[in-house]
């Protein structure tokens, strides 16, 4: 029986249900005596990790990292996008101006030694978890030493890529980074049409990419779609230039983003097109639709949605 997108959203509400059952009425005894399984999200050969803000209920700092990890090893998720938040300490904090904060993250950032990211970097690697990119933002108001000490921290966390939200103008102030620390440039869009600068269209990626051969695109599917995108058509000219796809359903001509599969993203033919070519790209799960459940039930029905499209 072939299943439509709808089909697939019910089903992982009902397997979500069992999941929870199960829990319930498991022996306590049986928790705290078995270790917990290394995660696995390579699902026929396509590679599934997630964008953790998605764990809505978690407040993103370094204190609940480590919940963070116990998370995605209860989702079964072995790969993630990590966000700077997630690796920095908090340096906004109440009686703390913006300028003030801003110049203790920059200092932190050029004076951290390498043990640290390496220390973190082992938290990941002991639970089973591949840091798959950094994420951190920058500006044309950062400067190159910075810039060069993030790109660092990203080698020594292990991330492939270093990856942020800017536009055209930051992204050519970074071509020398990535060749210096034997990682990629990830460029990432959003839905700004009317902003040149702006990652939003195959244009302006294809006008990113020709900067540097370290470039690649981190396609966004929700924005692209919700900008009138062709994600299909863009994966089949350009899947060699990228090297994940951030996978959420959103609704054509800006709309409102959805739960998967009551949106116009072509999730399963993503999926399926990764699959069927063997291409390397991993599929991080990125979703702003509202919920009541719990981040991970909410990060559990939407993996399992994804899990089906690719059986």
């Amino acid at each position: 029986m072939i299943l439509d997108r709808r089909t697939f959203g019910k089903s992982a509400l009902g397997a979500a249900a069992g999941v929870a059952l199960s829990n319930t009425i498991a022996s306590p005894f049986a928790f705290a005596m078995a270790a917990p399984p290394r995660p696995n999200s390579i699902v026929n050969g396509v590679k599934i990790g997630l964008q953790p803000f998605c764990y809505h209920d978690l407040p993103q700092s370094d204190q609940n990292r480590s919940i963070l990890i116990q998370r995605l090893v209860q989702n079964g998720l072995s790969f993630v996008e990590l966000h700077a938040t997630w690796v920095e300490p908090t340096f906004q904090l109440p009686g703390v101006t913006a300028e003030a904060a801003r110049e203790k993250q920059r200092q932190w950032r050029l004076t951290t030694p390498p043990s640290f990211y390496e220390s973190v970097k082992k938290e990941f690697d002991d639970a089973g978890i591949t840091i798959f990119t950094y994420y951190v933002g920058f500006t044309m108001a950062t400067p190159a030493g910075e810039i060069d000490a993030v790109y660092e921290a990203a080698r020594l966390l292990g991330a492939q890529g270093a990856i942020g939200s800017y536009g055209l103008a930051v992204a050519q102030k970074l071509v020398p980074f990535p060749a210096k620390h034997n990682i990629f440039t990830g460029l990432h869009n959003h839905d700004n049409l009317s902003d040149p600068d702006a990652f939003s269209t195959e244009e302006t990626f294809e006008k990113g990419l020709a900067m540097s051969p370290n470039f690649k695109a981190t396609l966004d599917v929700r924005h692209f779609t919700a900008a009138n995108g062709d994600c299909l058509k863009f994966l089949e000219k350009h899947h060699e230039r990228v090297s994940s796809v951030h996978l959420g359903d959103r609704r054509k001509n800006n709309g409102r983003s959805t739960p998967f599969g009551e949106g116009d993203a072509p999730i399963i033919e993503i999926l399926r097109m990764i699959r069927d070519n063997q291409w390397p790209m991993i599929a991080l799960l990125e979703f702003e639709h509202g919920t009541l459940r719990s981040g991970v039930d909410e990060v559990q029905i939407v993996l399992d949605y994804c899990k089906r499209a690719l059986a």
